[in-house]
């Protein structure tokens, strides 16, 4: 097991690395829903469906 761990090092870093940044894009997108900004920035914000 730690053979496996100590060969495969690097790809475990980048992809802890590519769930660190798919959780935090996860995250700001809640919160943006949460506080009414999710489609501040989309050209048919005032005809949005999930406001």
């Amino acid at each position: 097991m730690l053979s496996f761990i100590a060969d495969n090092l690097a790809n475990i870093i980048v992809g802890a690395i590519l769930v660190g940044i798919a959780v935090l894009a996860i995250v700001k997108i809640i919160r943006d829903k949460k506080a009414g900004n999710a489609c501040s920035s989309c050209p048919h914000c005032n005809n949005c469906p999930h406001l």
